[in-house]
């Protein structure tokens, strides 16, 4: 046994609620009983929306940005004093008269004895934007390599609060003159 529901009709100028048009329709439907355009509101709306949302996106990039920028000047904190240790090492082992690397591919495998490393891998510089991840080396007086730096002429974020040993790069003004060398305590190599 089926059931039929009643259809009751609504009363005159009074959509039904089960109407084919959409609520838009039905808002402005409201409105135009009342006198009111309710057009202009709703775009002046969808405009505040727009601005807000790019407003936000803009502070996403520009945070976003900031972030990364931050832990490639930590990588490179981290890799220079990797080189710079790997230098030390070098220099330290040498028997006889100490010498600085010929070249950073040394550090990998000494040429002076068999299956000593210095590094484990050679780390590109996190700052280049050549892709290349060169470094620019600092050369002592015998040819060797007493340090890297940075190839990066962009102005760093950190200024300040650098850990032990890393003092110098306090308030430097590019990335290039974040000098990370051996120096052995006497002050100069051997000659």
């Amino acid at each position: 046994m089926r059931v039929r529901a009643a259809v009751i009709p609504a009363p005159a100028g009074i959509q039904p609620l089960h109407s084919q048009r959409g609520f838009a329709d039905r808002i402005e439907a409201r409105a135009a009983l009342q006198g009111r355009n309710v057009g202009g509101f709703s775009y002046a709306v969808l405009l505040i929306a727009i601005v807000v949302i790019a407003l936000a996106a803009e502070v996403a990039v520009q945070t976003t940005a900031t972030v990364m920028k931050r832990e490639r000047e930590a990588e490179l904190l981290y890799r220079g004093d990797q080189y710079r240790r790997a230098i030390k090492s070098y220099y330290e082992s040498g028997v006889g008269i100490k010498r600085y690397p010929p070249a950073l591919e040394d550090l990998l495998t000494d040429p002076r004895s068999t299956g000593r490393y210095h590094i484990r891998r050679l780390y590109p510089d996190p700052m280049d934007r050549t892709g290349k991840g060169e470094w620019k080396l600092i050369r002592a007086t015998d040819g060797g390599i007493k340090g890297v730096a940075s190839s990066s002429e962009d102005k760093p974020l950190k200024q300040a609060n650098f850990p032990p040993g890393m003092e110098s790069l306090t308030g430097a003004g590019t990335y290039a003159t974040w000098v990370f060398e051996y120096v052995p305590r006497s002050g100069r190599p051997n000659p």
